[in-house]
């Protein structure tokens, strides 16, 4: 990244702190909201430092309950999560979106509609990730001050029409914008080419999404994805992908990824789970190549039941259940305690793993900071994954967390292009074709997103090693049915979207893939998150809120097989 770059985001950061404070469904007079946000500039630079907040805040609870992080808060569905769990990412969101209305006037006024049109999209992601996650919210009478302090929650269907309409109306700002104004400090893209490129993509994701619901869209949405997709102007190519970029600053302001914070600091921070861990390393009994790079082992050693202070010291009876067993191959065993590196698990205490938590384990916290496993170089700006030692050192290990948000990458649109031919023209071959270009995408943006420390294999090894593992999979591709082939997409992409929670939430929800989830410890887990709970702050102020229930469904949700 540029060193102007990161001297913006280093001095925009100090400026935030009096900007947190925002009413989050703007309950306040309009006339009383702070005035740097009349300069569309200057909101520009805050909706787009607040997105990655937003997403961070998204991932706390979709990458717990998609067992990319472990889920430590309860060990059911019932005692996981509280409404006040989910304050940050619904004030963030909010805030976002406040900012984008007062900006408006003065950006149409001043001829702005670069920052506007842009700004216009980021509230398009923000608006499409809550009612994903939440269902109903507030929308249209949202955001009106003491004209309506108890906006109504509208439907979520009637959000993603809203939002269709809105994305056009900022591809009409950008198109009509001239170059950005010089006051302008665009984090993510360097033009409105890219701008209205990110546009096409929300939409072609959000009609993904809602595959199986074109009826309650009144749309045929196998007609309306390949309407965008011929047009070609979809982010396809690494270059394109919508992500935000850190800095390595500790102090004055503090610029690093979120999680790096978290696990390079001291404490150890998060577990990561051993699902997710074992899905990169063991369950298919060939090594990822992105693992290293996902991963940093503190401590080669296993855990033993001394290190492991839950009630449960044998691996509980339903954790060899058949459905939770490898994808690819049955004797695998789901995750317990603890991740095998170098071979399939068949014992229950294998030695030399990746030290996480199983889902659901919400035992107390052994004094275990420099042995459980953390993020690796990939996308926190960790440390890469050999040699394993303490990386508890006060914030000064691997690229000091100068990683990246990932939003929307090329991966992630291959990933819904191979869905598309799979399932809506019925092309199997083609969908194959995008499989592959989507895994190689992901690979390719694992190991070269940043510059690489000397130590990381040459991209002639990497290269050789996605062959490897792209010839492993190809095979059991073609050999699958086609609802097992959409499972592989499906497993794939998960697998890619490490750092981002929001998409594999989406998709298990959709699809009720993976189907192998590691279950809760617990054999009773509780029903699982149709949507997210709505938070105490929104309760205790709008009695038109929705039963705040876990098991109401966004409407694309058409899935009836029960989620664990």
């Amino acid at each position: 990244m540029k060193k102007i770059k990161i001297l913006f985001i280093l001095t925009s950061l100090l400026i935030l702190g009096s900007c947190e404070t925002f009413d989050l469904e703007q309950t306040k007079s309009p006339s009383q909201v702070p005035v740097e946000l009349l300069d569309p500039v200057y909101a520009f630079n805050y909706v787009q430092l607040q997105l990655p907040v937003f997403v961070d805040d998204a991932n706390d609870f979709t990458q717990r309950v998609t067992r990319q992080m472990a889920m430590t808060g309860g060990n059911t569905y019932d005692n996981a999560f509280r409404p006040v769990n989910f304050n940050g990412v619904w004030s963030d969101g909010y805030n976002i979106l406040n900012a984008v209305k007062i900006m408006e006037p003065k950006a149409i006024e001043l001829g702005e509609t670069y920052a506007l049109g842009a700004s216009k999209l980021i509230r398009v992601y923000v608006l499409l990730t809550m009612t994903d996650m939440f269902g109903d919210i507030p929308y249209t009478e949202a955001l009106q001050g003491n004209a309506n302090l108890t906006p109504k929650y509208d439907k979520s269907v009637d959000i993603y029409k809203g939002l269709f309409l809105e994305i056009d109306e900022a591809v009409v700002l950008l198109s009509n914008a001239n170059r950005p104004s010089s006051k302008i400090q665009d984090l993510y893209y360097k033009s409105k080419d890219s701008w209205i490129t990110l546009a096409n993509t929300l939409k072609l994701k959000m009609l993904n999404n809602a595959r199986l619901a074109g009826t309650d869209l009144g749309v045929d949405i196998g007609d309306e994805m390949n309407a965008i997709i011929v047009t070609g102007n979809i982010i396809d190519t690494i270059e394109e992908d919508f992500q935000f970029q850190y800095g390595n600053s500790r102090f004055n302001p503090n610029t690093r990824h979120p999680l790096y914070n978290d696990q390079y600091e001291l404490g150890g921070g998060a577990y990561i789970g051993n699902y997710f861990m074992w899905a990169l390393s063991e369950e298919k009994g060939i090594a990822d190549p992105r693992t290293n790079y996902y991963f940093y082992k503190q401590d080669d050693s296993a855990q033993d039941e001394d290190d492991f202070t839950a009630p449960w010291n044998t691996r509980p009876s339903h954790y060899t259940d058949l459905k939770y067993r490898s994808f690819y191959d049955s004797s695998i065993l789901t995750p317990y305690f603890v991740t095998s590196w170098t071979g399939l698990q068949t014992t229950v205490l294998p030695s030399g793993g990746f030290w996480g938590r199983d889902h659901g384990n919400n035992s107390g916290i052994p004094p275990d900071a420099t042995n459980r496993t953390v993020a690796g170089i990939y996308p926190i700006g960790g440390k890469y994954g050999t040699s394993p030692a303490s990386v508890q050192t006060s914030g000064t290990a691997g690229q000091q967390g100068a990683g990246i948000m990932p939003i929307i990458l090329s991966s992630y649109v291959h990933f819904i292009l191979a869905e598309y031919q799979l399932m809506e023209n019925n092309n199997a071959v083609a969908a194959g074709q995008e499989l592959e270009i989507a895994i190689r995408n992901s690979i390719t943006k694992t190991t070269t997103f940043i510059e690489m420390p000397v130590g990381v294999p040459t991209q002639s090894a990497i290269a050789s090693a996605t062959d490897a593992y792209w010839n492993f999979l190809s095979p059991k591709y073609n050999g699958f049915s086609t609802d097992k082939k959409l499972e592989l997409i499906i497993k794939e992409f998960y697998i890619a979207s490490w750092g981002n929670g929001i998409e594999p939430y989406n998709n298990y929800r959709r699809t009720g893939y993976p189907s192998n989830f590691q279950p809760t410890l617990e054999e009773a887990s509780g029903v699982f998150f149709a949507t997210a709970l709505y938070p105490g702050s929104a309760a205790n102020n709008n009695p038109n809120m929705p039963n705040n229930v876990r098991t109401k469904k966004v409407f694309w949700d058409k899935l009836t097989t029960v989620l664990h």
